[in-house]
């Protein structure tokens, strides 16, 4: 498994399985799932696509990282859906391996 870290302080951010789509031109990553996250409180929608997210950051270094998609009122939109994350793919940063066969006690 790839592990995916904040490029400002290399915290822990996702596991690059989790990310379940690459979109506009590979600069947007959809996750399943992060770690090490804060949400602002500060809101962000999308009138065009009914979509309401908050703004999400490094836990560490507080690092603008993407968006947490908290309301999807279009059911036509395949992706992103609610509880999704939408990361910036140029504020992550590949860290290190790590195999299953490596993580399991002998």
């Amino acid at each position: 498994m790839e592990i995916l870290q904040c490029k400002n302080c290399s915290t822990v951010i996702a596991v690059a399985n989790d990310c379940i789509r690459v979109t506009m031109k590979e600069r947007h990553g959809i996750f399943l799932k992060c770690v090490n996250l804060a949400e602002v409180e500060r809101e962000y929608r999308d009138p065009s696509f009914s979509i309401l997210a908050t703004d999400v950051t490094c836990a560490a270094c507080q690092a603008f990282l993407g968006y947490k998609i908290q309301r999807v009122e279009d059911p036509i939109i395949e992706f992103p859906k609610e509880g999704q994350f939408v990361m910036f793919l140029h504020q992550l940063d590949a860290a290190f391996q790590v195999h299953a066969n490596d993580a399991a006690p002998p």
